[in-house]
């Protein structure tokens, strides 16, 4: 079983498989028609066996939705993909891959690769959360800035127009002591 995180999911592999009707169908010492009737009984075997595995290792919502038929043999797997397209065809249907040694490799490999994508791609994903969240904060940020902005600038001008009247005031009282009190005296008299 392969424990591969969603959405792959847990993967089962069979390595059980009938050889003997395939056996018998490759062997020479038979006569034709004994192979050809070998090979029916082959073809029924293997496509029990996908049923078996469908059946069995493919469970909605509990496993992945795929799992792998492992073949012991090249020569096994060669067959199949040779002259045996109707079983392909019926493997591929029931989403049961077929593998021999080689291709089991390769298999994994790509299983390997998707697995290391997926967790790529989920911290991909936090990243992009965490950059949505630092935006909304950045954004009441900019608010509260041009706020305060607006408030600086406003106490500015208010304070620009304080001086403005302090001026006038102290150029007043300035005026006034200057202004002698015995001239204004004077002139009422």
């Amino acid at each position: 079983v392969i424990y591969a995180p969603d959405p792959l999911g847990t993967i089962a592999i069979d390595s059980k498989f009938p050889l003997e009707n395939y056996q018998n169908m490759t062997d020479k010492n038979l006569s034709k028609m004994e192979r050809e009737a070998y090979e029916r009984k082959f073809k029924a075997d293997v496509k029990k066996h996908i049923d078996d595995i469908s059946s069995k290792y493919i469970i909605p919502n509990i496993t992945s939705d795929q799992a792998f038929m492992f073949l012991p043999a090249e020569a096994l797997f060669a067959e199949l993909n040779a002259y045996h397209q109707d079983i392909i065809d019926y493997a591929y249907k029931k989403r049961v891959w077929l593998t021999s040694p080689t291709t089991l490799m390769a298999m994994l490999t790509v299983v390997q690769t998707v697995i290391h994508n997926i967790e790529r791609d989920k911290y991909a994903l936090i990243i992009q959360k965490e950059l949505k969240a630092l935006s909304v904060e950045f954004d009441r940020y900019k608010e509260r800035w041009d706020t305060l902005s607006k408030s600086i600038d406003k106490v500015s001008r208010d304070v620009k127009d304080v001086h403005v009247t302090s001026e006038k005031i102290s150029n007043r009282f300035e005026s006034i002591n200057k202004v002698e009190v015995d001239k204004f005296i004077d002139k009422e008299v």
